[in-house]
């Protein structure tokens, strides 16, 4: 049956209307039942009279995901699934006293993988006042995910939960407003995106300096692993930006290339980083079981600093 061809998300301040053209019924495939409610929503906006001010896209200008993007989708489901199931198992062979990790590790691929199942799914997604596919469901999953890589950090390092909660709030700040970013146009969205990387700066700061100053006080393999993890989080994390600028942005980058860059970062970030944490195992027990040295008086040491106990041997996995 005939629709009008257009349907609006968003209100804008410049209260534009683009309207235009028709569209059959079954044109857009899949996409049918979710434009078809959309439809009947600014219909009812229309008959209430508030239907100006809110920005329409015609059917044949929206930039939707295609079989191609949905399978990329499908790939960094299975995954970060598979990853996660992984994560779980080993777990349940660890240390209790290393157990942290592990916690912190698998809620951060779990809801990664979550969040990829409602985007394969069909869910959690809008249309963006440029007329693109918006998974607003990502932004949901950075929302919780980043502070743990975060924390997973912090737990290295041994960082005071003071600086946690500092960074971790910033982070928060941070995803919120790369959210309001992508869902705004023109230059709110550029000031948007402008103070979501003015908070972005002192992150990286703190996990390459705040965080690393008191690494190098413990074992050398804590540092190296640290290193490891700290620097893969700040190359992917660095190249979000840029991927938003081409897509959310400019929309110069198909929804499918899209698709497939935050799939490959986010596997990178979330996957890639918790099997290095993961299978360092001696570093871990340095971490978790840090040397303790006897006092100048009293104890069975022969002498000042004389460790009080040998270090728990390293876990081996299968």
């Amino acid at each position: 049956r005939g629709t009008s061809g257009t349907f609006s998300i968003f209100p804008t301040a410049s209260s534009r209307l683009l309207r235009g053209g028709s569209s059959r019924g079954g044109a857009c495939g899949a996409m049918g039942a979710p434009i078809n409610r959309l439809l009947l929503g600014l219909a009812v906006l229309g008959c209430l009279g508030m239907a100006e001010g809110v920005e329409v896209c015609r059917v044949a200008d929206l930039s939707l995901v295609t079989q191609t993007g949905e399978f990329f989708l499908a790939v960094t489901f299975l995954g970060m699934g598979v990853t996660t199931i992984i994560f779980v198992l080993m777990m349940l062979k660890a240390a209790s006293e290393k157990r942290k990790f592990y916690f912190v590790t698998c809620y951060c691929c779990g809801i990664a993988t979550f969040a990829y199942y409602a985007m394969l799914s069909g869910q959690g997604w809008l249309i963006s006042p440029s007329c693109r596919q918006l998974f607003y469901v990502r932004y949901l999953d950075w929302f919780f995910t980043t502070p743990l890589l975060l924390i997973d950090l912090a737990l290295i390092a041994g960082a005071d939960w003071t600086y946690v909660a500092a960074v971790v709030g910033g982070d928060m700040m941070m995803i919120f407003g790369g959210y309001m970013a992508s869902i705004s146009s023109g230059h709110i969205k550029w000031l948007w995106f402008a103070i979501s990387l003015l908070i972005f700066a002192p992150i990286i700061y703190t996990v390459l300096h705040t965080f690393k100053v008191l690494v190098e006080r413990s074992h050398p393999a804590v540092g190296e692993l640290y290193n490891k993890c700290s620097w893969l989080l700040v190359v992917t994390w660095a190249c979000y930006p840029v991927v938003f600028i081409f897509s959310e942005g400019t929309a110069d980058w198909s929804p499918n290339f899209e698709v497939m860059i935050y799939g490959v970062l986010d596997l990178m970030a979330k996957c890639v980083f918790g099997f290095i944490l993961l299978l360092s195992h001696e570093a871990l027990d340095r971490s978790t079981n840090p040397p303790r040295f006897a006092s100048i008086a009293g104890g069975t040491a022969t002498a000042y600093g004389t460790q009080m106990q040998e270090q728990k041997p390293v876990e081996s996995y299968i």
